[in-house]
């Protein structure tokens, strides 16, 4: 899922990994001690809607709507469901309205957790799809309207200390978890069939009636794929202040 993540655990993280000193004023640095967990939920929400423009100098991108170029998935679960597709020029609309509702960040044994919930994700992307879901053969590409409703998501990795110029520096494990629940997912696609209208509208029909289905064999790959985005733009922000700069 998520792609939406990506901007918002970045938001989060910063709270806590740069250096007060370089920090724009909607990020508000935390102590390493026993409120340094509380700290995060408080601060995030200022930080998520200072961050939405983006911010070149931390390495943030555009929020909204936030830009992923591919993502692409095969999955062969069982004999009613094989599916081979990709996702291009994607824009994820509804991330600043992400909140952080638990931070479970330990400075002592190297582990980040962080859970959030969105109200509602649009994603509007290029699409290429081939294969079946639920016996029912499938082919089409053009564009791709997906919307998830009440996102609930959780994000974990480890990270390290590296020395670095006579410094420690942090050092994210990667991949890192990325995992979340819904309510709802609503995809429309367009051009199905080579524009072929009643197999089109038969088959979105189809995937909206059963999206707890069509969600359990497409969204794990695109999570894995987004844990992956995710984690390098946190890599890429959190290496650059040294550890001894970041907790007082």
């Amino acid at each position: 899922m998520p792609m939406f993540a990506t901007a918002f655990l970045v938001c989060s993280s910063l709270v806590v990994f740069l250096d007060a000193a370089s920090l724009p004023p909607y990020i508000k640095k935390c102590k390493n001690d026993k409120t340094l967990n509380e700290c995060i939920l408080k601060n995030s929400k200022e930080a998520i809607k200072g961050l939405v423009k983006g911010d070149a100098k931390l390495g943030i991108p555009v929020l909204e709507p936030l830009k992923v170029d591919k993502i692409e998935h095969t999955t062969s679960a069982s004999r009613s469901v094989s599916l081979n597709f990709t996702l291009s020029e994607i824009n994820v609309y509804g991330i600043p309205k992400s909140e952080l509702v638990k931070s479970e960040l330990d400075t002592s044994k190297h582990i980040i957790k962080f859970n959030f919930k969105i109200p509602q994700l649009k994603l509007k992307c290029n699409y290429n799809l081939n294969g079946k879901f639920l016996v029912v053969p499938v082919v089409g590409n053009g564009k791709l309207t997906l919307t998830i409703d009440n996102v609930f998501a959780t994000f974990s990795t480890n990270y390290n200390l590296v020395k670095k110029k006579g410094a420690e520096y942090i050092d994210l494990v990667l991949p890192a978890k990325l995992t979340y629940t819904t309510t709802k997912v609503s995809p429309v696609f367009e051009n199905l069939f080579n524009g072929d209208k009643n197999l089109g509208d038969n088959f979105n029909q189809v995937v909206n009636e059963n999206w707890r289905e069509w969600d359990s064999q497409v969204g794990p790959g695109i999570a894995d794929a987004l844990g992956q985005v995710i984690g390098s733009i946190l890599k890429r922000a959190t290496s650059a202040v040294p550890y001894n700069d970041v907790f007082v």
